[in-house]
């Protein structure tokens, strides 16, 4: 069911748009979602609130289910996170100005004090370009191995 809906969500992306991209802005777009994906951990990290209102999309969620608004709150008040990378490069796959971007993760935090996070996450980002600017739409992230 998960992965008829996310078909569902990109070719709602990208069909209303016309415009494809050539091998050359796909090579550009790739480097770019992977600086900002390296941002994004490192705003994180520093509960850097403008650096992540910019990246995120006003309709964000968190595996469907956590809203931006909870997300944020979540990111900027009760979670410290002492380390957030990306293992190895993200796949990366365009639909139309849609990107899907899978990747492996290794987050170490803790909640409200406690140290609670300490894995490694399978990770899928859909980026928009939207206005000249990639933000990410949805962030849908799994457990893949506790350490």
């Amino acid at each position: 069911m998960r992965k008829i809906l996310f078909v569902m969500l990109l070719a709602e992306l990208s069909l209303p748009l016309a415009a494809q991209l050539s091998q050359a802005a796909k090579d550009s777009a790739k480097i770019e979602i992977e600086q900002l994906t390296a941002d994004w951990n490192k705003a994180i990290i520093d509960r850097d609130s403008i650096t992540l209102d910019k990246m995120l999309a006003p309709e964000y969620s968190l595996n469907g289910a956590v809203t931006r608004s909870a997300w944020m709150t979540n990111t900027l008040h009760h979670i410290v996170t002492d380390t957030l990378k990306t293992l190895g490069a993200p796949a990366i796959a365009f639909y139309g100005q849609a990107v899907k971007a899978d990747a492996v993760f290794f987050w170490k935090a803790s909640v409200d004090g406690k140290p609670v996070i300490n894995a490694e996450y399978a990770v899928t980002d859909i980026w928009i370009k939207r206005n000249g600017h990639w933000q990410v739409l949805i962030r849908m992230s799994v457990l893949s191995k506790k350490r």
